[in-house]
């Protein structure tokens, strides 16, 4: 026979006014009780409908009786109207911020049902009380039943009690005294005490939250309303007390007196020897910590050498056989006719190597000069007699680079940008955005943007403000969500540090100067101490976190968020982790914290304990479904940052292969593989397959690479198949379930990997990731590909953020791509048979991202994954540079490739070097399509 039909039935009773989202979490508790037979009564006391709320917990064995009231009763009418609607043999208390432990029911009623127990009223169990802003103990209500006790005082929290029926059914029934606004419950227990004794449950089985200002009267409340609370209790008992009775109760506040002074007597011995201990045990702890650090460094530097060690000795012996090659190649170019025609352009150049500036925009002038002469139809038959190693050479020498970046200011001169993501809250808006034009730090600018708020009163508030000094103004079609709104903000503003201020909130006069004061050198991200105050302005609590022990950061943020308000970070933490991830609206700012505080040190962050920015808390709390939304995103969030941290301790779910192609470029090779044994851990292979490389550079692998790695696998070829078949047959030789090419003149900055695997692994569709792609002077080749449609059948490959600086934020936004680049990109599913000989040097890229869209994948980037390509235009002295130049860049084998995706995708791609090499400009649409669709054109598996 089922349980609960023997048993007797329990009446939960919780008080509610508009704490949705604790009432849910309260109900949650009641709903995991393991006891069966429940019913749950839902007071709500003038607040806003719950039926939504209530409606998930209404279960086959649990029946929830909702008392609707339009006006507050106050706590003890809201109490009685529960008991009065009560059904149940035993009856409870649960106010909707508090929860309890799944065996409070249960085993509150096994003592009241036992026959030893007969003469008590009521069970009530232990309770400790939490604090809801830092989660830490407060205090612990565990004292036994002692009725003098309990007339002396309230230890007994309403939610720890389970109290039989037949006290309120009694001629003279128990209610609570409704001129009682505090310690109703107190008056409550005295009632019940009449009718019985109460017997204690020592274990913890409930729990008292604490909110500043909002709840937990129990332990903090305001003196004067206890005193004149307490003086109304008295009145109310004190003739009701027989003379032995109040005897008891003074000789047991004596006796509690007496106890008081013996254990302040042992807690100041106690904290003498406390304090003498924590000497003698900091001394201990220094000691030991010299010791760790003697012995990390020695260690440290004795690995350090061995690696130089190695290290140096394969560049020696690499530098040896280059000055060789040199000293051959040498003459020969001095002889070639390239060298002989650039000789002036040289000249020029040299003239102006000491002024950077100069050059870039000469450099600019005669590339767009060269460009023009190369499109230019009529210069076509000239241009077609120049030999390609020639135009290889001018478009290295003349191609813009990119000035290097100004070295970081001190703080006292570093600009500020005070971002406002704005969506109503018109009453408050003022305030902020005053508060942000009044700093008293100079150097700054605020940057606002209304992301389409629905209240037409925000516009009216902002048009006040156009033409402000420092004042950027931002305006969305449409409401895209506090991510896309933060991102345009940081891309549309030019501080070196980021300050962010929501748009009911406001910030200290003089909030970022005092910040800036501590900010230093090394700095990535600041946080301060906040005050939080109500929706009228008035002061509720306020919050630091001086008491944290902050030594790791990423750690002890992974357990709760606590690096908030104010928060000020440097513009390059958000380009090198890239800027908000769309997926996490709701805790957007935590992911960041998390993607931050992985990549960048402890030391990286400040903690300043003045409170500088005010935060409003609202009465009306979010919706049920949003603060699921935030729960689930701050697990997902948690559980990727777990991920990263994972990688980094060598552990991750699938088995990497990374598949890297040589011909030519050996010394880029060595250097490509160094950088990924620096900066990949977990299991993986290295398949170095070179594609029928000269006999020195083969050589040189076989003498400083092979043999030098781990986990790394070398396979010669005598011919060179092209970089589609080359990487189709190394892969044939790989063992992972995840596949990364990674091209041998790229380097891997620290930190790559991690991001790249959590991106890959942030949905099951995704079928590739691209990394951050980045040449020698800091200009982007790529952070993903993108399909420009120019008709319905011709299209561009773009690339993009193409020349942009690498801290140029609009080179940090995640991305859904329609195609990926190959070189430093993730596969998912095993890209080999996408692969074929119908690409032989360009578009195999464009190839299998089509194939892979087909089947449902996903593309996107990674803008967290850094890798550096040591493109033949930024490095001199390549081997088989001519050799590769010619291969690669062989207008012929273009043509067949772009017939080969022509005849897969139904697409003709227009780009500028293939068709002008190819004469397809002289030809028309359909001559163009009768050329790509010749069959033996393209060769197939």
């Amino acid at each position: 026979m089922d349980e609960a039909e023997n048993s007797p039935l329990i009446t939960i009773i919780v008080r509610t006014k508009n704490r949705s989202v604790l009432l849910q979490e309260a109900l949650q508790s009641i709903c995991e009780q393991t006891y069966p037979k429940l019913e749950i009564i839902v007071v709500n006391d003038g607040g806003d409908d719950i039926s939504e709320i209530i409606c998930p917990f209404n279960q086959a064995d649990i029946n929830i009786i909702p008392l609707q009231f339009s006006k507050n009763l106050g706590r003890a009418k809201a109490a009685n109207a529960g008991l009065d609607k009560a059904a149940g043999k035993y009856i409870a208390f649960l106010d909707d911020d508090d929860w309890l432990e799944p065996e409070h029911i249960r085993q509150l009623l096994e003592l009241l049902e036992n026959p030893l127990y007969a003469y008590c009223i009521a069970a009530y169990s232990s309770v400790r009380c939490i604090d809801q802003e830092t989660g830490e103990l407060i205090k612990l209500f565990n004292q036994p039943y002692n009725p003098a006790t309990l007339k002396l005082e309230n230890y007994v929290p309403i939610h720890a009690v389970l109290f039989h029926r037949r006290v309120i059914d009694s001629p003279v029934g128990c209610r609570f005294d409704e001129a009682f606004e505090l310690f109703e419950d107190w008056d409550f227990w005295l009632q019940l005490q009449a009718y019985g004794s109460f017997i204690w449950n020592e274990k913890v089985t409930a729990n008292y939250r604490v909110i500043s200002g909002l709840s937990g009267e129990g332990v903090f409340s305001d003196e004067s309303r206890s005193l004149k609370a307490l003086h109304a209790l008295v009145e109310k008992w004190r003739h009701k007390w027989s003379t032995p009775e109040i005897i008891e109760i003074i000789a047991h506040a004596r006796l509690v007196n007496r106890l008081l002074e013996k254990t302040e007597s042992l807690r100041f011995g106690l904290a003498q020897d406390k304090q003498q201990l924590a000497l003698q045990l900091s001394a201990a702890n220094q000691e030991i910590e010299n010791i760790k650090s003697v012995l990390e460094k020695t260690e440290s530097l004795r690995f350090g050498l061995a690696q130089d060690k190695q290290q140096l000795a394969l560049q020696l012996s690499a530098a040896n056989q280059e000055l060789e090659n040199i000293k051959e190649d040498k003459e020969l170019l001095l002889n070639s006719l390239s060298w002989r025609m650039t000789k002036p352009l040289r000249a020029l150049r040299g003239m102006l190597t000491e002024n950077a500036k100069k050059i870039f925009i000469l450099q600019q002038f005669v590339w767009l000069i060269l460009i023009k002469a190369y499109q230019n139809k009529y210069l076509q038959p000239l241009i077609k007699l120049i030999p390609f190693n020639i135009k290889h050479n001018l478009k290295a020498l003349f191609i813009p680079r990119i000035p290097e970046r100004s070295l970081l200011k001190n703080s006292n001169k570093l600009k500020v940008s005070i971002i406002i993501p704005i969506y109503n809250h018109a009453l408050h808006l003022k305030e902020c955005i005053d508060s942000a034009l009044g700093q008293s730090y100079d150097n700054l600018e605020v940057v606002l943007c209304d992301d389409s708020s629905t209240d037409p009163e925000v516009r009216k508030i902002i048009h006040q403000y156009v033409g402000r000094p420092k004042l950027n103004i931002l305006y969305s079609d449409k409401n895209e969500g506090i991510s896309a709104a933060q991102n345009r903000l940081l891309i549309a503003s030019t501080g070196d540090l980021i300050a962010f201020l929501d748009c009911d909130d406001y910030l200290a006069d003089n909030a970022i100067e005092i910040a800036l004061n501590a900010w230093k050198k090394n700095t990535v991200y600041l946080h301060t101490g906040r005050i939080n105050i109500d929706e009228t302005g008035k002061e509720v609590n306020r919050i630091s976190f001086e008491h944290l022990p902050r030594q790791d950061y990423f750690l002890e943020n992974l357990d709760r968020m606590f690096a908030t308000h104010l928060k000020i970070i440097h513009r390059d933490a958000f380009a090198k982790v890239g800027l908000f991830d769309p997926r996490f609206d709701s805790a957007q700012d935590y992911d960041m914290l998390m993607r931050i505080a992985f990549r960048f040190p402890t030391q990286a962050f400040i903690h300043i304990p003045d409170k500088l920015y005010f935060h409003r808390l609202h009465k009306k709390q979010t919706t049920l479904s949003r603060n699921q939304k935030q729960l689930a995103d701050t697990q997902l969030i948690q559980k990727e940052a777990r991920v990263r941290q994972g990688i980094r301790n060598k552990k991750f779910a699938h088995f990497i292969s990374i598949i890297m192609l040589s011909y030519g470029k050996k010394e880029q090779t060595l250097e490509a593989l160094i950088s990924l044994k620096k900066t990949v851990n977990i299991p993986h292979e290295i398949i170095l397959f070179d594609n029928g490389s000269a006999p020195k550079t083969v050589d040189f692998i076989k003498l400083h690479i092979e043999g030098h790695f781990d986990n790394l696998k070398v396979i010669y070829n005598d011919t060179n198949l092209g970089p589609a078949v080359g990487r189709r047959e190394a892969l044939q030789y790989a063992s992972g379930d995840w596949f990364i090419i990674f091209d041998n003149d790229e380097i891997a900055e620290p930190g790559w990997l991690e991001e790249l695997l959590v991106r890959a692994s942030s949905d099951e569709n995704i079928g590739a990731v691209c990394c951050k792609v980045i040449f020698p002077d800091e200009s982007l080749q790529f952070s993903g590909g993108e399909i420009n449609y120019l008709d319905d059948e011709l299209v561009r490959l773009d690339l993009y953020d193409k020349g942009k600086n690498a801290y140029d934020l609009e080179t940090a936004q995640f991305r859904e791509c329609d195609w990926c680049p190959i070189g430093a990109t993730l596969f998912t599913v095993n890209p080999a048979e996408f692969l074929h000989d119908g690409y032989p040097n360009v578009f195999e890229d464009a190839c299998v991202s089509m194939a892979l869209k087909k089947a449902g994948k996903r593309l996107v980037n990674s803008p967290g994954s850094w890798v550096w390509h040591e493109h033949l235009v930024y490095r001199k002295n390549i081997d088989m540079k001519e050799r590769y130049v010619n291969d690669r860049y062989n207008p012929v084998k273009m043509l067949i490739s772009l017939k080969s995706f022509y005849k897969e995708n139904g697409l003709i791609i227009k780009d500028e070097y293939v068709w002008r090499e190819n004469k397809l400009n002289s030809l028309s649409r359909e001559e163009i399509i009768g050329l790509l669709s010749q069959d033996e054109a393209v060769k197939t598996l």
